[in-house]
């Protein structure tokens, strides 16, 4: 059925159950297997998360959306059209699901639906540029939010320390792809390591990031503040542009 690596027998059973239910569906038109089984990082305790290409808006509730299963199953159905419009976020915060289909394994795709949107994903991807106002926030963010950072190493608290080793690292990783012109990913952790390397700039990026998620908070923090400093040259603009309204403010104020 599919080269993913099930974490348990009951994983590949409630699998097949639903792709055989998709299938019989008309107005399915391509089913994506993603998540942690299609990475080949599942575990016991993992769900199914499967990306669902419907021919028409999928506002219908078909019976294998919320048919209860021994196991979660996260169906998500869209039509292409509506998944292509998710490779190319632009604004701050916003994801894209390119990465899904980017580390997905096809299940069903009679009519080459799901190979497309791989393919425009890929395409999508590497013509990626980060809006101009999205750079401009994590710029303002950072100023304002370093000379804190600074202050909290300084006081050597450590709840602060680890309280703000924690919440700025979603920040860093955003503005890390922000910053080399990469739609974001979602923050799992699943997706996160293994697009880490996709990361160019600035040099040693990837290897000081992990160092960040492995290091103790006192060490993090100060590695983050070294990340920092390295990736705001690359987040100047040609021209001054204003954050996004309501953009200031970040996690740690």
């Amino acid at each position: 059925m599919t080269t993913a690596a099930f974490p348990t027998p009951l994983h590949r059973t409630v699998l097949e159950v639903v792709l055989t239910e998709l299938r019989a569906d008309p107005d399915v038109r391509g089913v994506l297997l993603s998540g942690s089984l299609a990475r080949g990082t599942g575990r016991p305790d993992s769900d199914l998360d499967v990306l669902v290409v419907t021919a028409l808006d999928p506002v219908r509730r078909a019976p294998w959306r919320s048919r209860r299963r021994p196991l979660p199953v996260d169906l998500v159905p869209r039509t292409a059209e509506q998944w292509r419009s998710c490779f190319a976020p632009d604004r701050v915060g916003d994801e894209s699901w390119g990465y899904a289909f980017l580390d997905g394994v096809p299940l069903h795709d009679p009519d080459g639906a799901v190979a497309g949107l791989m393919a425009d994903a890929a395409t999508i991807h590497a013509g990626y540029r980060t809006p101009a106002p999205v750079k401009a926030h994590y710029a303002e963010l950072w100023a304002h939010v370093v000379p804190k950072m600074q202050a909290v190493r300084q006081r050597g608290d450590p709840v602060e320390t680890g309280w703000a080793a924690a919440v700025l690292t979603n920040e860093l990783m955003r503005t890390l792809w922000a910053a080399n012109d990469l739609p974001n990913p979602s923050l799992d952790l699943g997706t996160c390591q293994r697009h880490l390397d996709d990361l160019k700039a600035p040099a040693g990026a990837t290897d000081l990031m992990r160092a960040v998620l492995r290091a103790a908070p006192r060490d993090a923090l100060r590695l983050q503040l070294e990340l920092v400093a390295d990736v705001l040259p690359l987040l100047a603009a040609r021209e001054a542009v204003p954050p996004p309204p309501g953009a200031k403010g970040g996690a740690y104020r």
